[in-house]
């Protein structure tokens, strides 16, 4: 199970539960592919935990609640386009992408957000860094968190009510009170969610377009990865991020260090037994370059710190990069033009760069792949240096 965090205020949240839903948007716009890709990542039930904002003015403490699980309805993302949006009006917002959610663990209480963040546990390993580095880098509507940071978070949910969650029956609604801060039930209360059912347009297409006309894409790319990771929809790409019964977390955008990294794919594996293995998957919408080594290095070495379990054995690195065309199996051929119009060899350098990352014994050794983009689709291949 996977846990994403949506952010809500004191006048969407009530909404939220009382139509069970979760929704992300950008002020205004009609769509945000950096928002898309977080919430493509959601599959049918993972866990959800609402981030109540804090409000001084109100006296509003806010905090985190939880925890519900998504819907296995169809679609599983909602792409709302109506003018305005489904609510829009009593949300006070336009949330372009959601999920439907079903109650799981419901909590009365929730945690308010100096206890979640800012009262430091004994080991720093415990610190729930995913939502600080969210904080610090901006409000992302749908944040991945590791299955330690979720275990943790829920711990501190059912410790702030005394281990009691609530009771509720089919028919029962949610909604949350601003007087007391507390989730109520409504008894037979449930309310319909009317909204559009429509999903967002393929990404491929966008990729294919922007691809053709020379412009970047990556992030588009890293939709892609989110939207089919594991479903069996292109199993070239299932060879990279492994297979749905496989994954046991997907994150994007995943945040390594005060330094505002990110990983672009983050994909931890059960391969059989207790034995995981942590995919570090890096994309790039062009041919790849040597330096992606120092990325790798600083991505590995947040990983052995901060992933619980993970070593050298079992960190794999990725790298993802658009295919270097007419090379045919000889790629000490691979030419580029530099500044001044001179051609210079660099497949021999991007060798030496993956097979000096290896000889470090950092993690298991790089795997390459290239992808090309023809017809509406891509491909991933494997390439052997």
């Amino acid at each position: 199970m996977k846990t994403h965090v949506f952010i809500v205020d004191e006048h969407s949240f009530p909404i939220h539960l009382q139509y069970l839903f979760a929704g992300t948007g950008a002020a205004d716009a009609n769509e945000h592919i950096g928002l898309l890709a977080d919430i493509q990542r959601v599959r049918p039930g993972d866990r959800v935990i609402f981030y109540l904002q804090t409000n001084e003015k109100s006296g509003l403490d806010g905090g985190f609640y939880g925890a519900f699980i998504v819907s296995d309805l169809k679609p599983l993302v909602i792409y709302d386009s109506a003018n305005p949006t489904f609510l829009e009006n009593s949300l006070g917002k336009k949330l372009i992408y959601r999920v439907r959610i079903e109650p799981a663990d419901v909590y009365t209480n929730g945690v308010v957000e100096y206890r979640a963040l800012d009262d430091l546990p004994r080991h720093s390993i415990n610190i729930l860094w995913s939502l600080i580095y969210r904080k610090l880098k901006g409000w992302r509507g749908c944040t991945p968190l590791t299955n330690t940071e979720s275990d943790r978070l829920m711990d501190l949910i059912r410790q702030a009510n005394n281990n009691q969650s609530v009771q509720y029956g089919p028919t029962d609604g949610f909604t949350y009170s601003l007087s007391s801060q507390k989730i109520q039930i409504v008894p037979a209360g449930r309310k319909q969610y009317n909204g559009q059912l429509t999903s967002a347009p393929p990404i491929i297409t966008k990729i294919f377009s922007l691809a053709q006309a020379g412009k970047a894409f990556e992030i588009y790319l890293q939709a892609y990865f989110t939207e089919n990771a594991g479903l069996g929809i292109n199993l070239s790409l299932d060879q990279i991020t492994g297979q749905a019964n496989k994954i046991i977390w997907l994150g994007n955008e995943v945040k390594c260090g005060v330094g505002m990294r990110s990983i672009d794919i983050f994909c931890t594996l059960n391969l059989k037994g207790n034995i995981n293995q942590h995919r570090i998957i890096e994309l790039k919408d062009e041919q790849v370059n040597p330096n992606i080594i120092h990325q790798i290095f600083k991505y590995v070495n947040w990983t052995q710190q901060y992933i619980h379990g993970a070593t050298n054995t079992n960190i794999q690195p990725i790298i993802v990069a658009l295919e270097i065309p007419n090379l045919g199996s000889n790629r000490l051929k691979r030419k580029k033009f530099d500044t001044k119009g001179q051609t210079t060899i660099f497949w021999q350098n991007i060798r030496n760069a993956f097979n000096s990352f290896n000889a470090r014994n950092l993690a298991m050794p790089i795997l390459y792949n290239e992808y090309s983009v023809q017809n509406q689709t891509i491909t991933f291949n494997p390439v052997q240096y």
